[in-house]
């Protein structure tokens, strides 16, 4: 089908833009000159061309600059670029401060956006965005200390834990407990060796976002406690859950506790292995069983074995390598019932408290439909707000 006039006229028609408002959009979302260049599918020196204001870009440019950079339009048309925007504080180390890729920076900005309007909202309603219900930690702390101190405050005791469908129905219970705190918890996928996950602090208000591309359930709870871990130090940041930094080391620490309590374990090991002295040598088949047993994953159990003397020391190091290695995906029919809606996938990124959050902000009108489209993201009709509230019970 050939374009019309119309469609040929803004194709062709050049806009008088802010150079470094280009500049802004492009350095934003991590991308260098050459990085950008290639997705835009110009050379790199006629992107320079309409970053210096030598030359002025096609609409058609600014569109697809839109799209690849995912960043509004309307963004790309400012006099001016907004002031720098602080990012979380990085405690990455396990595979080396890899510069953030434009899905990761989308993210946080997305959960950043977020919290600003629920704090918004709140301010307007308070009763509609929950409290912030957690404790607080200090680095000086006994992280087992801790972690017991807050699973009291969360009320699960280990028979129900160990009643819980698998890895992903422990995820799920595990999350639902987070959000009763209070806390916006997220699932989006995002490279894996380049993080676990990460949290946010936007004055009374909290986020947790794990990396959906963590290559186990099991390594998705303990990336949930972990980050959890970082609020109640009030240190958010970006996390791979490495062993190399103290604020990490930390938060790995009060993870395994949390999900292994020390007089548990040791009655699980009395069941699944029997009487050892220890530090004893644990072998792959009594990790997994201790895994299965507390519902977690076998670098958990590893690293908690370790960390109570169990197990002697360099034990986490030496045996998680193999360990974690995550199943390909079975293929589903296109025909399957089984196939998830669009709406439950889409929950299970934003949560179920970000949903109701939103939900509940239209029905006392705080928000329009269609800042509550832009908050859920995506277009709220009313026989989708049906699905969701179902999904929702």
């Amino acid at each position: 089908m050939l374009p019309n006039k119309n469609q040929e006229s803004e194709t062709m028609a050049k806009v008088t833009v802010n150079g470094k408002v280009l500049e802004w959009a492009r350095e934003i979302r991590g991308l260098t000159l050459d990085d950008a260049a290639e997705r835009l599918g110009i050379p790199s020196s006629d992107l320079l061309g309409y970053e210096s204001g030598a030359t002025k870009p096609l609409v058609s440019l600014l569109r697809k600059m839109s799209a690849k950079y995912r960043i509004n339009f309307s963004s790309l048309l400012m006099p001016e670029p907004l002031p720098p925007t602080k990012r979380p504080t990085d405690h990455r180390r396990r595979f080396g401060r890899k510069r953030l890729s434009l899905e990761t920076l989308v993210a946080i900005e997305q959960i950043n956006e977020a919290l600003e309007a629920f704090d918004d909202i709140s301010s307007d309603i308070r009763s509609i965005v929950p409290r912030l219900k957690i404790g607080t930690a200090k680095l000086t702390d006994n992280p087992a200390e801790v972690a017991a101190h807050e699973r009291k405050r969360f009320d699960v005791s280990i028979m129900e834990q160990r009643g819980w469908n698998g890895l992903a129905g422990a995820r799920r219970k595990w999350r639902e407990h987070i959000e009763d705190r209070g806390v916006f918890t997220y699932m989006m996928s995002l490279p894996y060796k380049e993080l676990s996950g990460f949290s946010i602090l936007h004055d009374d208000l909290a986020a947790i976002c794990v990396n959906d591309s963590e290559p186990t359930e099991g390594a998705k709870i303990f990336t949930l406690f972990h980050e959890y871990c970082h609020l109640l130090l009030r240190n958010a940041g970006i996390s791979d859950n490495n062993d190399k930094t103290r604020v990490e080391r930390f938060c790995n620490q009060f993870a395994a506790s949390f999900l292994i309590p020390r007089g548990d374990l040791m009655d699980a090991i009395s069941r699944c292995v029997g009487g050892v002295d220890t530090p004893y040598e644990f072998s792959d088949t009594h990790v997994k069983q201790l895994a299965g047993w507390f519902r977690v994953s076998n670098r958990a159990i590893a690293l908690r074995l370790e960390k109570t003397g169990l197990a002697p020391v360099g034990f986490y190091a030496k045996r998680t390598a193999p360990w974690d290695i995550p199943n390909p995906p079975k293929p589903v029919p296109v025909d399957s019932k089984r196939q998830v809606s669009a709406v439950r996938i889409h929950l299970k990124r934003i949560g179920h408290l970000h949903a109701s959050t939103v939900l509940e902000a239209v029905k006392r009108n705080a928000i329009n439909s269609l800042d509550a489209s832009e908050l859920f993201g995506m277009q709220l009709r009313p026989n989708t707000v049906k699905s969701i509230e179902a999904a929702l019970e």
